[in-house]
C-alpha cells in the first residue's frame, strides 16, 4: 500500500522524463526501515514500464553482501548475460578476491551492454537496499553512473538511515554526479496513532490490520543490531539522554536511524510498547546486564530511589552495598503512594541484598505488615524469622505485638499467646495486646495472666472502644496517619460504631475508606465489604447484604480470611435465609470453618447465623443449641451485649417453636432489660418476639411499639416480621368468625392418587404444605420460612389444586415424612 507519497512519485516521474530525454539521472531514496522505500520503488517500476522503459531491478540483502557480483547477476538482462566476460564474472569464486583489472573489464562490458540497450529504449536500473550491495557490483554500478550524462538511463537506489546508510565513499561518488538527486522518504505526519506508530507506514498498516506487534518486530528485525540496542537502552532509561554513557559508545547514527523510522520522536523518546519490544529481543542475560549498568549509572547520578530500584529488580546478580538502603527508600515511597505490591517487591530484594541481621529482621517485619494489607495469607512466609527473633528476644515490642496479631488472625493461637508473653515488662504493648484479646479474641484471654507480665503484678488494661474514639481513629486513618493504622484497627472501629447502632456513621466512614483502599489493600477491601454486609443485614437490605458478603469472600481467599471468615459467612448466611434461598444457605452452613474461630467474636456472628439457618429449616433443637452456645460464650467473655448478636431472641423463637412459651418470655424479658432505651433495634426485635410469645389480645400494643422502633432505626426486615404478626392474627380471627358453609358430600379420592400427586409440587409448595400437615398455622409457617402470610396462602391454594383436594385436613399425611426428611438432610455438622 502506497500512503501519501505523491510528492516522491512526482519527483521520480521527472527523473524518468529526464532519462528519456538523454540526461542520465541518479536518485537515492533515503529513509528509515519500513518507511515505504521499497513500495515507492515498486510504484516507480510500474510507471517506468508503462512509459515503455526497460526496468532492471535487484534487491540486496545483508546475508548476500559477501557474494561477488550477486546484485549484478539480478540486474542484468539475458542479452548482457550472453557476454562471455560478464558470464565468467558472475561465476566468480566467492572465496577469491576480485582483482582490480578483472573488475575494470567486467565494468566496461556491463556498461557497453546496458548503454546498447538504452539506445533502443529508456533504461531504469533499480537497486533496493543498496547499502547491502556487494562491493564488485557497486563498483560496476559506479562505473556506469560516472558515464550517465547523455544516456537514456535513470538509476534509482534505496538506502537506510544511520548505520544502514550507504558507505560514505559510495554516497560521495554518487552525489558528485551532475544529475544526482537525494529524495527523503520520511515518516508520515498525519494520523491519531502517531505516538505509537511514529508515522511509520508499516506500523500504521499493522495497527489498522490488528497485527501491530508483528509489524513492529519486522521493523526491528530489519534495523541494524546497534540501532535496536539503542532503542532497548532508551526503554531501560526512559530517554536517550544517558544512553551513550550506558552503552559506552557513540549513538548519533543510531538515533538518526530511529528518528527516520519513527521509532523515536523528535525528543528522542520512544513509546513504551516500542521500547519494550526492542528490549524483548535481547537475551535475558543481555537485558540483565543492561539493567545492571543502568542501576550503577542512575545511582551514581543521584536518581530517585525508585528509578534505581527498578533496575535492581531486573539485575539479579547485582548486589552492591548500597542496594538495600536504596530499595528500602523506594519501598517507603511506594507505601506513601499507596502501592503496597511495589513496596513488597522492593523489600524482598532489599532483604536478599543485605547480610546485616538487624536490617534483615526489620525488613521482615515491614514485609509482614505490608503483605498483610495485600492478603494475610501471603504474610505467612514472612513470619518464621519474626517468630524466631521473638523467642530470642530480638524483636522490637511494636513488631512483637503486630506478630501476635498476625498469628491470632491465622488461628495459631498457642504461638500468638507465647508471643504475647514475650512482651513481659512492656506496659504499652501489653495493653494493646490485652485490648485485642478482650474485644476480638476473648476466648483466649483466660489463657494468659497479664498481671504476671508486669513488675509487682500491675494490672494490664487498655481503654475500651467508644464511639468517639472509633470516629477519631477513622478520621486519623483517612486524613493523616493512614500508614500507622492497620486495616484491622479500622475494621474494629467500624464494628464499634455498628454495635452502638451508629449505622449511618459506619456506612459513611466505610464509603470513604473504600475509595482509598480499593486499589491498595485487598485486606482492607474485604473487611470493608464485610462491614457493608453487616450494616445491610441490620437494615434489612438483604440483596445488598448478599452482594457485599459475596464480594468480601471473593476479594480475599479463605486462607487470607483466617479466623475472620466467620464474619462474612454469617452475613451471607443471614442474607440467603432472608431471601428464601435455603438450598444456597445450606451450602454455606455446611462449609468447614476453623475451630479456632469460636474463640473470637467472629465465631459468635457465625454461630448465631447458623442457628438462624437451623431455625429456618425447622431444626429447632439445633437452632436452640447454637443460640445458647452464643450466650454461654458471651457470658463467659464478659461481653453479653445483644447489640453484638441478639442470642436471647433467637433462643426465644426456638423455644416458641418447641412449645415452651414461658422460657421464651423469660429470655426476651432479660434481653429487654439489657437493651434499655439505648438500643432501639434490639428493643424492637425483643418486643416483636415478646408479642409472638404473648396472647393475641396483648400483641397489637407490643407490635406497634416494635414497629415504631424498627422503623426509626431502619431495619425493614424486622419491621416486616413484626407487621406479619398482626396480619397473621387478623387472618386467624377472620377464619374463626367466618360461618362454615354446609358442604355437599364429596367422594374421597383414593389415598394413593393423592400421594402420587406430590411430585407435582414445587419445593416452596412442599415446604409450606409439610408444615401445614404438622399443625402450623399460616402465621407460624410464614414466620418459620420468612415469607408473608399471603404467600403461604397462595402456596396452599396451588397445592390444593395440584393434589385435587379442598381443605387443609385433606393434605396427605405422607407430607409429614417429607418435612422430617427435609430437616434431616439440610442440617450442618456443628463444630464448637
Amino acid at each position: 500500500m502506497l500512503i501519501a507519497r505523491d510528492e516522491q512519485v512526482a519527483a521520480l516521474k521527472a527523473r524518468l522524463a529526464g532519462a528519456e530525454s538523454g540526461l542520465g539521472t541518479t536518485t537515492v531514496l533515503t529513509g528509515g526501515v519500513a518507511c515505504g522505500k521499497t513500495t515507492l520503488l515498486t510504484r516507480f517500476a510500474e510507471l517506468a514500464e508503462d512509459s515503455g522503459a526497460l526496468v532492471l531491478r535487484a534487491g540486496c540483502a545483508r546475508a548476500e553482501q559477501g557474494l561477488p557480483f550477486g546484485a549484478l547477476g539480478q540486474l542484468l538482462p539475458p542479452p548482457a548475460l550472453a557476454d562471455e566476460r560478464i558470464a565468467k564474472a558472475l561465476d566468480h569464486d566467492p572465496d577469491r578476491t576480485v582483482a582490480d583489472n578483472e573488475l575494470l573489464r567486467v565494468s566496461r562490458a556491463v556498461g557497453a551492454a546496458l548503454f546498447a540497450l538504452s539506445a533502443e529504449r529508456p533504461l531504469a536500473i533499480l537497486l533496493d537496499d543498496a547499502q547491502y550491495c556487494d562491493a564488485p557490483s557497486m563498483s560496476c554500478l559506479l562505473y556506469l553512473v560516472r558515464r550517465l550524462p547523455g544516456q537514456r538511463v535513470t538509476v534509482v537506489l534505496t538506502e537506510g538511515a544511520g548505520p544502514l546508510a550507504l558507505d560514505p565513499g559510495v554516497r560521495a561518488e554518487l552525489s558528485r554526479q551532475p544529475h544526482f538527486h537525494a529524495l527523503p522518504v520520511e515518516p508520515l505526519t498525519a494520523g491519531n496513532d502517531l505516538p505509537l506508530t511514529g508515522g511509520n507506514p508499516q506500523l500504521m498498516n499493522g495497527l489498522a490490520e490488528g497485527r501491530f506487534t508483528e509489524a513492529l518486530l519486522g521493523c526491528l528485525h530489519r534495523a541494524a543490531p546497534s540501532t535496536v540496542e539503542v532503542l532497548g537502552a532508551i526503554g531501560v532509561l526512559g530517554s536517550a539522554d544517558d544512553v551513550a554513557e550506558l552503552l559506552g559508545r557513540e549513538i548519533d547514527a543510531d538515533l538518526l536511524a530511529l528518528r527516520a523510522s519513527g521509532l523515536i520522536n523528535a525528543g528522542d523518546q520512544a513509546h513504551p510498547d516500542v521500547a519494550a519490544a526492542a528490549l524483548g529481543t535481547f537475551t535475558p542475560a543481555a537485558a540483565a546486564e543492561l539493567h545492571e549498568r543502568a542501576a550503577v549509572l542512575t545511582h551514581t547520578a543521584g536518581a530517585a530511589p525508585e528509578v534505581v530500584a527498578g533496575h535492581l529488580l531486573r539485575a539479579p546478580h547485582l548486589r552492591p552495598d548500597w542496594a538495600a538502603p536504596v530499595l528500602t527508600d523506594a519501598a517507603d515511597t511506594a507505601l506513601r503512594d499507596q502501592r503496597p505490591a511495589d513496596a513488597v517487591r522492593y523489600l524482598e530484594l532489599a532483604r536478599a541484598s543485605t547480610t546485616d541481621p538487624a536490617l534483615r529482621l526489620d525488613l521482615s517485619a515491614l514485609l509482614a505488615r505490608v503483605t498483610w494489607r495485600l492478603d494475610p495469607g501471603q504474610s505467612s512466609r514472612h513470619l518464621e524469622p519474626l517468630m524466631t527473633a521473638a523467642r530470642d528476644g530480638r524483636l522490637a515490642g511494636r513488631d512483637t505485638t503486630a506478630l501476635a496479631g498476625y498469628l491470632l488472625w491465622q488461628g495459631k493461637h498457642d504461638e500468638a499467646l507465647a508471643t504475647i508473653r514475650g512482651l513481659a515488662g512492656d506496659a504499652q504493648q501489653l495493653a494493646e495486646a490485652e485490648l485485642w484479646l478482650s474485644t476480638t479474641y476473648p476466648g483466649l484471654k483466660r489463657r494468659i495472666r497479664f498481671d504476671q507480665l508486669l513488675p509487682g503484678g500491675q494490672p494490664v488494661t487498655a481503654p475500651r472502644p467508644t464511639v468517639l474514639g472509633a470516629e477519631h481513629l477513622l478520621q486519623r486513618s483517612q486524613f493523616g496517619e493512614r500508614d500507622q493504622i492497620s486495616p484491622q484497627e479500622e475494621f474494629g472501629a467500624l464494628l464499634t460504631l455498628i454495635y452502638a447502632g451508629r449505622l449511618d456513621a459506619a456506612a459513611h466512614w466505610g464509603r470513604l475508606h473504600h475509595l482509598r483502599l480499593r486499589t491498595t489493600s485487598r485486606t482492607g477491601q474485604a473487611l470493608l465489604a464485610s462491614v457493608r454486609a453487616e450494616i445491610a443485614v441490620r437494615q434489612g437490605e438483604l440483596t445488598i447484604a448478599h452482594r457485599e458478603a459475596s464480594e468480601a469472600l471473593r476479594v480475599l481467599s479463605e486462607r487470607g480470611w483466617g479466623v475472620g471468615i466467620g464474619f462474612p459467612l454469617a452475613n451471607l448466611l443471614l442474607a440467603l435465609i432472608g431471601l428464601g434461598r435455603l438450598e444456597e444457605a445450606a451450602e454455606i452452613a455446611e462449609r468447614p470453618v476453623p475451630q479456632a474461630m469460636f474463640d473470637t467474636r467472629f465465631g459468635l456472628h457465625y454461630a448465631y447465623a447458623r442457628g438462624c439457618y437451623s431455625q429456618a429449616i425447622g431444626r429447632h433443637q439445633a437452632a436452640l443449641a447454637d443460640f445458647l452456645f452464643c450466650g454461654e460464650l458471651m457470658q463467659q467473655w464478659g461481653m453479653d451485649q445483644p447489640s453484638v448478636v441478639p442470642w436471647r431472641t433467637g433462643a426465644a423463637q426456638a423455644w416458641l417453636a418447641l412449645g415452651n412459651r414461658g422460657q421464651a418470655r423469660k429470655l426476651v424479658d432479660a434481653q429487654l432489660a439489657l437493651a434499655g432505651t439505648e438500643q432501639p433495634r434490639v428493643r424492637g426485635i425483643s418486643l416483636r418476639v415478646l408479642a409472638a410469645a404473648s396472647e393475641p389480645a396483648q400483641r397489637p400494643q407490643l407490635v406497634a411499639e416494635a414497629v415504631k422502633l424498627l422503623e426509626a432505626c431502619g431495619d425493614r426486615l424486622e419491621r416486616a416480621k413484626a407487621l406479619q404478626l398482626l396480619t397473621g392474627d387478623r387472618h386467624d380471627r377472620h377464619d374463626r368468625r367466618r360461618p362454615v358453609p354446609r358442604a355437599k358430600p364429596q367422594p374421597a379420592r383414593p389415598a394413593g392418587e393423592v400421594v402420587r400427586g406430590l411430585d407435582k409440587l414445587s419445593e416452596s409448595e412442599s415446604r409450606v404444605a409439610a408444615l401445614a400437615v404438622c399443625g402450623c398455622s399460616n402465621r407460624e409457617i410464614a414466620g418459620k420460612l420468612y415469607i408473608t402470610v399471603s404467600t403461604v396462602e397462595q402456596h396452599l391454594t396451588r397445592t390444593y389444586r395440584k393434589l385435587g383436594i379442598k381443605r387443609r385436613c385433606d393434605l396427605p399425611i405422607e407430607l409429614r415424612a417429607l418435612a422430617t426428611g427435609t430437616t434431616g438432610t439440610t442440617g450442618t455438622t456443628r463444630s464448637a
